[in-house]
């Protein structure tokens, strides 16, 4: 019984490659981008845009996108993403992604529920206070209006 929790424990079994934060980027939007279950292509340009916003990808991001795309339905759940965000994003840099999800979100001209609820799960599970997550809410249709 020892032997078999030795092996357990030094299996050289590989590890998955660990999650860029530029992939963690492109598959928070991406959820937003599904939330409704359809794929509006304003909503999907606004996520490209929002990904070369945030990296240095330049026309590596319509790769990413489509690979993101690609495995977003092997994922569990939005925390393996944000714990990357949390690792490597100050306040700042977290609510100007809160911000990019709003705009993913308002691309289409409107807010559908889901959209909301998932943007409201993302922003809980960046530590995000909700307050923070209305002013990111606010900011972004005031940028849309003017």
């Amino acid at each position: 019984m020892l032997n078999a929790l030795k092996q357990l424990f030094s299996s050289s079994e590989e590890q998955p490659d660990p999650i860029s934060y530029q992939r963690a980027v492109a598959a928070l939007l991406l959820e937003v981008v599904i939330a409704d279950e359809e794929i509006d292509p304003r909503e999907e340009q606004a996520a490209k845009e929002a990904i070369k916003s945030v990296s240095v990808l330049g026309d590596d991001v319509e790769a990413l996108f489509e690979e993101v795309k690609a495995s977003i339905d092997d994922a569990h759940d939005a925390y393996q993403f944000t714990k990357v965000i949390n690792d490597q994003a100050n306040l700042a840099q977290k609510f100007e992604l809160l911000k990019c999800l709003w705009r993913v979100a308002l691309a289409d001209g409107n807010i559908d529920a889901h959209e909301d609820h998932r943007i409201r799960k993302i922003s809980e599970l960046l530590f995000m206070q909700h307050s923070e997550f209305i002013q990111a809410k606010l900011a972004v249709q005031e940028e849309l209006q003017n």
